[in-house]
């Protein structure tokens, strides 16, 4: 592959054709408007700017060079030999352009989406040629995000996944493959499954936001508390992926009706100065003192992600490696969910799984049978020798 065709120059789109063209590659880069692809241009611009700056490139030109911005979508299309797709989440726009490059691209192209949320085999269903889409998923910043999700529509052949994982691998990225068109793939499911629990825990009195986030701080050292991170993200955004979830996946129906109160009320989080927390201007950071969290069972508000990730290793979804190691560089954990679960115990995990299913019924604290199967035969984690990994004694 030589060159690469990126739809959308917003905020995903822009950061994916600024890592192809460091990588080497031509990239063109389409959107509906040449106001849109300049002020892509400086903002990709200004990003290397700070990368020459820290003397991660030797020439902001020759990197802008390789970046055609352009309105002309069949030009683009016919001389490129990957497409990614990064325009708004609209299933109906997605297929629209689907069914243009399908027409458009040669044979032998990968027909790629970044889409977070939308199912590959739907956006697939616009070609004759299924075979050759494919979910290739950056995370927010791409430039400076390692993860990439690649993720397998029902009629993806092997062909097309290989070339894609080696594709990734190129732009200096790592690669996880999720093998089923699950929604919310396999970071954001875990992420999701665990900021609902959290969500309800607060909602229903248990735990104060504040509370739940020093604990997943100071003692799980995430990178930023879950109520600190949805402000950070948007309220909104976080109301809408919710609603994705929901409504193709029962597992996720029972939303935390703090989310929608929020979102109603204007509460979006940092960009509007006030969500679980308030800001007096976007640089502002919560006060989440390391105290406030001692209460807090820790495993308790992180157990609904060891279960998801249970049931994604269950069905086959992606390997134990995968799931841990998008854990870590998708949302910056310092230890894989599963590596968590291992040194907690699964039969503490199990515990407190069972403790949130009894108490409010929540479908996604029901404990996953591999989790229950584990414990049967033993394998508790590394107080055994053996979990979700084996230990030396």
């Amino acid at each position: 592959m030589k060159r690469v065709f990126v739809i959308g120059a917003g905020t995903m789109g822009r950061g994916i054709a600024e890592v192809a063209a460091l990588a080497g590659y031509e990239v063109y880069m389409y959107d509906i408007s040449q106001e849109i692809l300049n002020r892509a241009i400086d903002r990709i611009r200004w990003s290397l700017e700070k990368l020459y700056e820290k003397k991660r490139i030797q020439s902001i030109e020759d990197v802008l060079n390789r970046i055609k911005p352009t309105l002309n979508f069949e030009e683009a299309a016919r001389n490129s030999d990957i497409a990614i797709e990064a325009v708004p989440e609209s299933l109906q726009l997605k297929k629209e352009i689907f069914a243009r490059l399908d027409v458009l691209m040669h044979g032998d192209a990968i027909l790629a989406t970044n889409t977070s949320s939308l199912p590959i085999s739907e956006i697939a269903e616009a070609t004759r040629r299924p075979n050759k889409v494919i979910g290739i998923h950056f995370f927010n910043p791409p430039v400076l995000m390692q993860l990439v999700e690649i993720i397998r529509g029902s009629a993806t052949d092997d062909d097309t996944v290989r070339r894609s994982v080696d594709f990734v691998r190129s732009l200096g990225k790592t690669p996880i493959l999720v093998n089923k068109d699950v929604p919310g793939f396999v970071v954001n499911r875990i992420l999701g499954a665990i900021q609902n629990v959290a969500c309800h825990l607060v909602y229903r009195g248990e735990y104060t936001h504040v509370e739940i986030d020093s604990a997943v701080k100071y003692k799980a050292g995430l990178p930023m508390g879950l109520f600190e991170l949805r402000d950070f993200t948007g309220m909104d955004v976080g109301y809408m992926v919710a609603k994705a979830l929901a409504e193709r996946d029962p597992m996720f129906r029972q939303e935390c009706p703090l989310i929608e109160e929020y979102y109603r009320k204007g509460w979006l989080g940092v960009k509007t100065g006030r969500g679980f927390y308030e800001y007096k201007s976007p640089s502002d950071r919560p006060n989440i003192p390391r105290e406030a969290g001692e209460r807090v069972n820790v495993v308790r508000v992180l157990a609904a992600g060891v279960n998801m990730a249970a049931w994604l290793l269950r069905n086959g979804i992606a390997t134990k490696e995968d799931i841990d190691t998008g854990v870590r560089l998708g949302l910056g954990y310092p230890k894989g969910i599963l590596q968590y679960a291992d040194e907690w115990g699964i039969d503490e995990v199990v515990k407190e799984l069972q403790y949130l299913y009894d108490k409010y019924g929540l479908i996604l604290a029901k404990p996953d049978e591999l989790l229950i199967k584990m414990i049967n035969e033993g394998k508790l984690g590394k107080k055994t020798g053996e979990g979700f990994y084996k230990y030396a004694s």
